[in-house]
């Protein structure tokens, strides 16, 4: 009796014990989730990129447009974003970040695309912070092109997916300055009539920010990247010459805060060039060899806060892609103009299981 009485007080206490730790394990778990819900809408004034030479030459109806219509739309973007911050580990903040986007343009809806990021990230202290993350968007159409493995003169939708895994590392270099190194692979993968894209992207990053005082910050960022046509040379004729690319980019940008005169709570601008080098140097491959590119975008916007949860914001982004080529058809047909106008509505909220 004395044995099995001891058996019981064993078994209480190793109970107590274990809901103490279910308790603890409870309270690190359950914790607010913090969301935001974007909801975008703007224009787009060539949303198939068409050069010049292609606005003027193509005709409505003709087989190389297929259904398209119009070269420009109107587009609607509805975005969802959840954070949730477990306490895992006791000194440092942990974050889950998850992020749904959904991009509907009315004049075209096989342009629509979805989105969607996740994120993991440590904080280790200001400025300081491990995040690595993985993106995904399964359907992104291009236009329409022929297939080189088929021998007609029939056009084909060109469509890829795209995927993107990424680990950043940030530091704080004095009390006003920070960098960050970030290292990404992406992959693009092409539908049946169009793999001889197919393209995996090594892209390192370089960043600086620096608050210059109170209500002003300024950002850097210097890019190198390689990627590497891996269907190069498969034994289809489409293949028969390598589309692998080195690129580079660079990229500032101005935040201005609490701009009393206007009434704003945020003025951002930034400029950025992206250049990309083909490493074709086949004679009977004029689209590539010795082809490259730099793509210019200059991005504007204001934000205003409207209450503690709402905020507006209205953006403006211009957009030229300039071609070099010793082809002067390889120039017209591969650079562009395009611009781009828009608002945002931003709503954050929060939910407590405890309230």
């Amino acid at each position: 009796m004395e044995e099995l009485s001891k058996m019981m007080n064993k078994l209480l206490i190793l109970t107590f014990i274990g809901s103490l730790f279910s308790q603890e394990v409870l309270d690190r778990l359950v914790v607010p989730i913090y969301y935001q819900i974007n909801f975008s809408s703007g224009y787009d004034s060539n949303i198939f990129s068409f050069s010049e030479r292609d606005l003027d030459k193509k005709e409505y109806g003709t087989n190389s447009l297929g259904k398209i219509k119009y070269y420009d739309s109107d587009y609607y973007r509805p975005t969802f974003k959840l954070i949730y911050s477990p306490v895992l580990l006791d000194e440092y903040e942990t974050n889950f970040i998850f992020n749904f986007q959904k991009k509907l343009y009315r004049t075209f809806h096989q342009k629509n695309t979805f989105s969607t990021n996740s994120k993991f990230e440590i904080k280790f202290g200001s400025y300081h912070w491990l995040k690595m993350g993985y993106n995904y968007s399964p359907h992104n159409y291009l236009r329409r092109f022929q297939d080189l493995d088929v021998f007609s003169n029939d056009y084909f939708d060109c469509t890829y997916s795209n995927s993107k895994g990424y680990i950043s590392y940030s530091v704080p270099i004095t009390k006003k300055t920070w960098t960050r190194v970030i290292w990404e692979i992406s992959d693009y993968f092409y539908n049946e009539h169009f793999t001889e894209f197919d393209t995996r992207v090594h892209e390192f990053n370089w960043f600086f920010s620096h608050k210059w005082d109170k209500n002003v910050r300024y950002s850097l960022n210097i890019g190198l990247g390689d990627g590497h046509n891996f269907t190069y040379s498969n034994g289809l004729f489409s293949t028969l010459h390598n589309r692998s690319f080195r690129s580079g980019n660079f990229k500032i940008s101005r935040s201005r805060y609490n701009i009393k005169s206007f009434n704003l709570d945020k003025f951002y601008i930034s400029f950025s060039t992206d250049n990309r080098n083909y490493l074709s140097e086949a004679i009977d491959d004029p689209l590539h060899s010795g082809r490259f590119h730099y793509d210019y975008q200059l991005y504007s916007s204001i934000t205003k806060k409207l209450n503690s949860n709402y905020s507006l914001n209205l953006f403006m982004k211009l957009r030229k892609r300039h071609t070099i080529s010793e082809f002067e058809l390889v120039q017209d047909l591969k650079s562009f103009n395009k611009f781009e106008i828009g608002v945002k509505f931003t709503f954050n909220g929060v939910y407590d299981i405890y309230r």
